[in-house]
């Protein structure tokens, strides 16, 4: 006969078992929301405004596809242009997840945190929460930072939403295995906390980049039209103007 502490450990283990399965169960048979943007990236990008020019980029060329993190993340669809103005360049990177596609933490691994640290940039300053306004409107809380590599610096704010809600993952480079697990079990914790059940949302990243600072960019006209349509689609605003107020992706 089993000692108790032994019978105990098999009891436990499995109503943890039986737990998880119940709730693998309940997640999969739980409707997934329908999705607010409905239409490829390309079509919902601003046009290049007056005196400034455009050009896709071919995704390959970003940080996130040279850190060989698409194998993981398996975005719906994504886009990277670059709106320049003489010696002003802003870059602007979205990727789109459908909801229930894959899991907020593996997202949060999408930011240049990770994608960006992991492609050789060293991060040399970051902000979190950072609250700004666009144009008069708030927009809703981003990250912000500094990276750096071969000589060159960029200026980065970033958002992951998880629905309307920011998410923000303090993870700096990806590990594989056993050590990538440990590093990011905290993540599914805070997750769970925040969102509970309710993690199968849509997800949209948006990360711009300049070399320029932005505190030169707010108030730039130009930057300020590229950004209101930006905001307006992907759900940046955090109380949209009533002139930019529609449905995301409408």
């Amino acid at each position: 006969m089993l000692p108790r502490l032994i019978r105990s450990l098999l009891v436990f283990t499995a109503v943890v078992v039986a737990g998880l399965l119940a709730l693998n169960i309940y997640i999969g048979l739980k409707p997934v929301p329908a999705p607010k943007i409905t239409q490829p990236l390309a079509k919902l990008m601003p046009p290049a405004p007056f005196g400034w020019t455009v050009e896709d980029q071919p995704i390959a060329e970003t940080p996130e596809a040279q850190a060989r993190v698409e194998s993981i993340l398996h975005y719906d669809d994504a886009i990277y242009r670059i709106y320049q103005n003489g010696d002003t360049q802003v870059g602007i990177y979205v990727a789109h997840w459908l909801p229930g596609k894959t899991s907020p933490a593996k997202v949060g691994a999408h930011n240049p945190n990770t994608c960006w640290v992991d492609a050789g940039w060293t991060r040399t300053q970051d902000q979190v929460a950072v609250t700004c306004k666009l144009g008069g409107a708030d927009l809703k809380p981003l990250e912000s930072g500094v990276f750096e590599k071969d000589g060159s610096s960029l200026n980065v704010v970033f958002w992951h939403l998880l629905g309307d809600t920011p998410v923000n993952y303090d993870l700096v480079g990806w590990h594989n295995g056993l050590m990538g697990r440990f590093v990011r079990f905290h993540t599914l914790m805070q997750d769970l906390l925040n969102f509970g059940l309710d993690e199968r949302q849509e997800q949209v990243l948006v990360r711009v980049s300049s070399n320029i600072p932005f505190d030169q960019l707010w108030n730039d006209r130009g930057f300020v039209q590229i950004m209101s349509q930006v905001s307006r689609e992907f759900g940046l605003y955090a109380q949209p103007p009533a002139a930019a107020a529609k449905s995301v992706g409408a």
